[in-house]
């Protein structure tokens, strides 16, 4: 009872900042082109691959340790890597900014990404204090600052669209929510803020911190990167291999299916992983797992069948005529889109059953074979057969991980019984 409160506490916050979102959707698409969003794209893209590696998967550790000093510990060394992570980005932004827009064809993403560091910055942050509260169970505050974020993304996009800002302007309001959340986590995170700018950290304790949870660093990082990639593909290669325009489309397609997925998902994952962190102590995490598997894939079944059939349609008289491809996308998507949120408890199992260097195999395998994909639509000059071809690998490979971590938590369960005396 108490899981389920704590996700609908989740949900309904995060929910109020995605339903801002896609009520925004209508009056951003008339008023920025799809080339605009197509910028946006390729910046988000290049934030999420280096947004996973900014605190080297620390994030995740955070609710391991079973004394709360430690878990403090654990936050202030990933906020010290976010700081220099998010420094190491702005040399890098200003010494390869040129030649990173060069690679993906798109001259007009140079401006953009100087707002890159902060971007890191803030996002590293509020995920750190974010699991911190998930272990103390304080989920109102992530929900309110959920909100505030899809709010404040919208109103600045919305006003600078209206000056003609172009695709600054939906970074600029891209980059303000995180900004807010992680102000606002600080604000309200007490414990954290004493111990940041009053007590003190030693490099003892920092190695220290950095050697016991060096799996997360060593194997949870690169796994990350690589899934991160994966996600970002579709907007590298459709630029590259197309144009703006076409990554415009596949990030509004994207951005809309996934809006339900990430409004659930979110909470789900943020309340489950330490829920099941406890029920593998107790051996009940199989039951539990399997439960909010087969729960999930009852939500996420019609919610796709609904998409699939009527996407292009729904497209077009909510976006407007020109958008339609991006409906066309979207009916592909969701089928990919609703099998990763129903892996969402099995992705959670990963990291408590020590399966990180079996992940990073999979998401290498993973990637090749979407960029296969994509290179396919590509070089049949059809982008839709792309996106296809890109979803049935991405249901496929889905549909591995909901299976391969189940069965390990079941042989695991399997050689306990059979260790016991008879």
């Amino acid at each position: 009872m108490t899981r389920l409160r704590n996700v609908g506490m989740l949900a309904v916050g995060t929910a109020a900042g995605h339903v801002v979102s896609v009520l925004a959707a209508p009056l951003l698409t008339r008023i920025y082109s799809p080339a605009d969003f197509g910028l946006l794209s390729v910046f988000t893209a290049m934030a999420a691959i280096a947004g996973v590696a900014v605190s080297l998967r620390l994030e995740l550790a955070v609710a391991v340790p079973a004394d709360d000093g430690e878990g403090i510990e654990v936050v202030l060394v990933g906020v010290m890597l976010v700081a220099v992570m998010a420094a190491l980005a702005a040399v890098v932004v200003t010494v390869f900014g040129d030649q990173l827009s060069a690679m993906v064809g798109e001259p007009d993403l140079r401006p953009l990404l100087a707002y890159l560091p902060l971007y890191l910055g803030s996002t590293g942050i509020f995920n750190m204090l974010n699991f911190w509260f998930a272990r103390e169970s304080r989920f109102a505050p992530v929900a309110a600052l959920n909100t505030m974020r899809g709010i404040l993304v919208a109103v600045v996009q919305y006003v600078l669209g209206l000056l003609r800002s172009g695709a600054a302007g939906l970074v600029a309001g891209h980059v303000a929510g995180p900004v807010v959340q992680a102000v606002g986590a600080l604000a309200v995170s007490s414990r954290i803020r004493s111990r940041m700018f009053v007590g003190r950290m030693s490099w003892g304790r920092v190695r220290s911190v950095l050697r016991r949870y060096r799996t997360f660093i060593l194997y949870g990082t690169p796994q990350a990167l690589v899934n991160a990639v994966n996600q970002s593909l579709p907007a590298l290669v459709l630029t590259t291999t197309f144009n703006a325009s076409i990554a415009g489309f596949y990030l509004m397609a994207h951005r809309l299916v996934s809006a339900p997925v990430s409004l659930v998902g979110r909470a789900v994952r943020q309340v489950i992983y330490p829920q099941l962190a406890r029920a593998l102590e107790d051996g009940d995490a199989l039951r539990s797992a399997i439960r909010t598997t087969l729960v999930m894939a009852a939500m996420a079944v019609p919610a796709a069948a609904l998409v699939f059939v009527f996407g292009p349609d729904l497209f077009a008289w909510l976006l407007g005529p020109r958008w339609r491809v991006a409906g066309e996308f979207a009916r592909w998507l969701i089928l990919w889109l609703a099998v990763g949120f129903v892996n969402i408890p099995s992705v959670s199992l990963i990291p408590l059953l020590n399966m990180q260097r079996w992940h990073v195999v999979y998401e290498v395998i993973y990637l090749v074979a979407r960029f296969a994909a994509l290179l396919i639509g590509a070089q049949q000059d059809d982008a839709q057969l792309g996106i296809v071809l890109f979803a049935m690998v991405g249901v496929t490979f889905n549909l591995v991980l909901i299976y391969a971590p189940l069965k390990r938590l079941h042989s695991l369960g399997l050689e306990d019984v059979e260790s016991r005396p008879g």
